[in-house]
């Protein structure tokens, strides 16, 4: 009976962290995706209500949550109250506070970055921009492909290894 309570309990913890991996990858797939909508909603408010980037960034946010709204709002909180202030070095800062919260590589920490400074920049960067949304693009598609291929193998790992744990173990 304990053999059989043992057994239950290693193939529970292995799927356990089997669907935590894949948890882990749809909230890094997710995270991406929301980035380039809200990006996507500002760079479409910049152009066409011509605001200042401080309330872009709030109207931008209105009906999302979750990490990346909290970082527009500190960086419109900054801007508003520095209106002088780097929009760049703000990003940097507070993406650099919420980084264990964040889920993304450096490579796309570094494109959310690029886009976010060009369209805090005065005139007109649409080709700078488009240029950092279609790096975004490739990211998330890279990301669908890695969440679909890794997630079929931390399962499969996952339960190859509880079971080598149980044949091991009796």
């Amino acid at each position: 009976m304990l053999k059989c309570a043992g057994v239950l309990l290693i193939l529970t913890g292995a799927l356990g962290f089997g669907s935590y991996m894949g948890a882990y990858l749809k909230r890094h797939l997710e995270q991406l995706v929301e980035c380039r909508e809200i990006f996507a909603q500002i760079s479409a408010y910049r152009e066409y209500l011509k605001l200042p980037y401080d309330e872009l960034l709030r109207r931008s946010i209105i009906g999302k949550s979750g990490i990346l709204p909290e970082i527009l709002t500190e960086v419109a909180a900054e801007m508003e109250k520095n209106r002088e202030a780097n929009a760049g070095a703000l990003w940097e800062e507070a993406f650099r506070k919420r980084n264990k919260q964040l889920l993304l590589k450096e490579e796309e920490t570094g494109i959310l970055l690029a886009l976010a400074r060009c369209l805090s920049l005065e005139g007109n960067h649409a080709k700078a921009s488009e240029i950092y949304f279609m790096q975004l693009e490739e990211t998330i598609r890279q990301a669908m492909e890695e969440r679909k291929d890794k997630q079929k193998l931390y399962r499969a790992i996952s339960v190859l290894g509880g079971l080598f744990l149980v044949v091991l173990l009796l």
